[in-house]
């Protein structure tokens, strides 16, 4: 049964994320742009052209600083992001969803082991969205889901592991031509960082507003 006193209105919680999300997007643009003139100024280094220790200090600078906010927003907004995934969980139960597999807890939690982290996430959130289908109650386990939705996750799978080679390739890059194949590595990363956002966006508004919808209809037959 329905438990609409512990339904929590994600709205407002959803529209945070969603500026976090755009924040998040415009600093990969600007890495983007950053990394650009990076992959110039080494393409005359690794020819043979010359490099003044100014702009070789103005590149690195440009780069730490982006790298850190980046970080920083990337922090921040995965924290949201997970507490928005705990959330939209319970708010799922609370609407009648009844025999979930999945608690907010490990909604969460399978994000942190290693190996299920690959598929287990993305079937707590798919089992969320089937369980917040406003056309669907008793027999919610029957109920579709956004095409969106694995778009997204191939996305965020392909992004993790760019992400792991990116790593790999700046850990061992010492010549100017080992240097440029990573920045080009990171570029191509910076590519995939700004779909997989605009993604991203789609289905953390896609659920809300499916919950929204969902905690609306069960509320007119209540009264």
């Amino acid at each position: 049964m329905p438990d609409m006193t512990t339904f929590r209105n994600l709205s407002g919680f959803t529209a945070v994320l969603k500026v976090l999300l755009g924040v998040y997007m415009a600093i990969a643009a600007l890495g983007l742009w950053s990394g650009w003139l990076e992959i110039e100024l080494l393409r005359r280094a690794a020819n043979g052209l010359s490099v003044s220790e100014a702009e070789a200090a103005a590149s690195d600078s440009r780069q730490t600083l982006l790298g850190g906010l980046y970080l920083l927003v990337f922090v921040i907004t995965g924290i949201m992001y997970l507490r928005w995934i705990y959330l939209s969980n319970r708010n799922a139960r609370s609407l009648g969803a009844a025999g979930m597999q999945f608690s907010p807890g490990w909604a969460v939690g399978w994000y942190f082991v290693p190996f299920a982290m690959l598929w287990k996430p993305y079937q707590a959130l798919k089992e969320t969205f089937k369980a917040s289908h406003p056309d669907f109650t008793q027999d919610w386990q029957h109920a579709p889901y956004p095409t969106i939705l694995p778009l997204w996750w191939t996305l965020w799978i392909i992004c993790n592991f760019v992400g792991q080679a990116v790593l790999r390739s700046a850990l061992r890059a010492d010549t100017p031509d080992q240097l440029l194949a990573s920045s080009w590595i990171t570029f191509v990363s910076g590519t995939l960082e700004i779909p997989l956002g605009i993604i991203a966006m789609a289905v953390v508004a896609k659920l809300q507003m499916w919950q929204s919808e969902k905690h609306r209809r069960l509320g007119a037959i209540a009264t």
